[in-house]
């Protein structure tokens, strides 16, 4: 944790982890202000990398003035940081990561920005053989992508290989850069409801009281639903020589001389059987194109739409 009159409030918050050395890949929307927040937050050594150049159109989200347009991104970065917090040592290359042995210069924590899915990939994978912490951080005019998961494309094609323009506007930059660096050095920040129009996917932190109200929600749901998890005739005794159709599963409904009744174990074990079961033949209808579900196939053209923009952030 820093020390100093700065940080002196900041010092009361527990298990905040400041890193000594991260590395930003890509300075554009996200980029700028993941650096900003690392280096107001007392990281001691900042790597930035990118090679493109200040743009008028890139001024409505970062904090700059018309003078720095023509010039380098990380240049003008370093400068805006060294105003910022003049402790911090900063360097910075004038590259792009196309390569494998490009990713020899990321140190650190790794907080990926760039708009490259072959960039993102390269990186990601580096990160995991190095065991180096690697925070995926873009966003598509309004939609958010924070994530640590590999960037992955069912498609790839020249369009998404390449460095794009897409809408963007400062507020999504900010609050993604805000939470990438905050699932870094930070686990345990909790949105109230006021912005319950913020919608959260798969965050690293989750309140108990919310974790416990969902589990509650989903376990009522199964219970009134509980039809819709098993086969046709599940917990009915076959061979029962006292009635004709013994219940197995409701205690209440089945002859005292049948002793084939199922216990929760038995029914929480055969729905846990029969999603896996489900879950697999998903996978392997996906990974050999013929998916005859009509709403999978619209939740995946949804998923390769989102994908899509996802891979043109900034």
């Amino acid at each position: 944790m820093p020390q100093g009159a700065i940080y002196s409030r900041q010092e009361l918050i527990d298990q905040l982890d400041i890193p000594q050395i991260a590395t930003v890949v890509g300075c554009g929307g996200t980029g700028f202000w993941t650096a900003v927040f690392l280096a107001m937050s007392g990281v001691e050594e900042l790597v930035l990398i990118d090679r493109d150049i200040i743009e008028i159109s890139n001024l409505n989200r970062l904090l700059l003035e018309e003078r720095h347009v023509g010039k380098k991104k990380i240049e003008v970065l370093k400068e805006v940081l060294s105003d910022i917090r003049k402790s911090t040592r900063i360097e910075i290359h004038d590259m792009r990561i196309e390569k494998s042995p490009d990713c020899q210069v990321l140190r650190g924590k790794i907080f990926c920005c760039t708009d490259n899915l072959k960039s993102q990939q390269l990186i990601c994978a580096y990160c995991k053989k190095n065991d180096l912490i690697y925070q995926r951080i873009g966003y598509d005019g309004t939609i958010l992508n924070v994530s640590r998961a590999f960037p992955l494309s069912f498609e790839e094609t020249e369009e998404r290989q390449g460095y794009t323009f897409t809408p963007s506007w400062v507020v999504p930059a900010v609050l993604a850069a805000a939470a990438g660096v905050a699932s870094v050095l930070y686990k345990h920040l909790s949105l109230m409801e006021d912005l319950g129009k913020l919608h959260i996917q798969h965050s690293s932190f989750v309140p108990e009281k919310i974790l416990d109200e969902a589990k509650q929600e989903h376990e009522d749901y199964i219970t009134d639903h509980i039809d819709d998890y098993l086969p046709s005739g599940y917990g009915y005794c076959d061979d029962c020589t006292h009635c004709d159709d013994c219940n197995r599963v409701d205690p209440e409904d089945h002859c005292s001389d049948c002793d084939k009744e199922y216990t929760q174990a038995d029914l929480d074990e055969k729905i846990a059987e029969e999603k896996e079961e489900w879950l697999k033949e998903t996978i392997e209808e996906i990974k050999s194109g013929k998916v005859s579900s009509e709403e999978l196939k619209e939740a995946l053209k949804q998923w390769l739409k989102a994908a899509k923009r996802r891979s043109k952030n900034e």
